[in-house]
């Protein structure tokens, strides 16, 4: 999972030389720092957990990289942003569709927005995933806004199962989901998903980020 989010970050990086970046989710900050090293001429690291922000604080400070405790949808970034990077976050939140409007709203025309989400079926395996995206739907959800694709990174992440059962799978423990097939049970539509792409592709999860323009 580390190894899928690094090359994320190297492809966002290639967007932000002399860009004003917010860094959506940015975790312990590693990649905001490597945004900055890409050339960004500011970051402003944005996350909601005070320890992995800490962190990013402690480990990842440099002049040019501001770190803030905020919500996604509240916060005010200033100076404006150019370019908005937001990986493996849309997923996580109750409304996407605000989440997305929030960035629009932002962004001047011509604006990157670089997004990554699950394009497999999620919500069975990490409990703080709330939505379950295709590739369809999230390319409508950013094109319903404005937004215009012109680059894609498409990723798997292969796994078996006794990586499901053991602390090497990319999931924390604390973020799995107990008591599976009980939940399946409650959630037949996301069994039927997770049941197709394992007679189809095996077990898997698959990734897509995407660089849009605001247009």
């Amino acid at each position: 999972m580390l190894a899928l989010h690094q090359e994320r970050y190297r492809l966002a990086a290639e967007y932000v030389r002399d860009a004003d970046v917010v860094d959506c989710a940015c975790g312990t900050g590693f990649g905001s720092e490597v945004l900055l090293q890409a050339g960004a001429r500011s970051v402003q690291g944005v996350d909601l957990d005070r320890g992995a922000l800490e962190y990013a604080r402690s480990r990842h400070a440099h002049d040019g990289i501001t770190y803030f405790e905020a919500d996604a949808l509240r916060f005010t970034p200033a100076p404006l942003p150019t370019v908005w990077v937001s990986l493996e976050t849309v997923e996580h939140l109750p409304n996407p569709t605000a989440y997305i409007a929030r960035v629009a709203q932002v962004l001047p025309k011509g604006g990157r927005f670089i997004a990554s989400v699950p394009v497999t079926v999620s919500t069975d395996g990490n409990r703080h995933h709330l939505h379950d995206f295709t590739r369809a739907s999230f390319r409508k959800l950013l094109t319903a806004h404005g937004f215009k694709e012109i680059r894609a990174l498409e990723q798997a992440q292969r796994f078996s199962l006794g990586d499901i059962f053991s602390r090497a799978h990319g999931v924390r423990p604390r973020d799995r989901r107990r008591g599976l097939m009980r939940w399946y049970v409650r959630h037949p539509r996301v069994f039927a998903e997770r049941l197709q792409l394992t007679l189809t592709k095996g077990l898997v999860n698959e990734y897509l980020t995407i660089v849009a323009e605001l247009r």
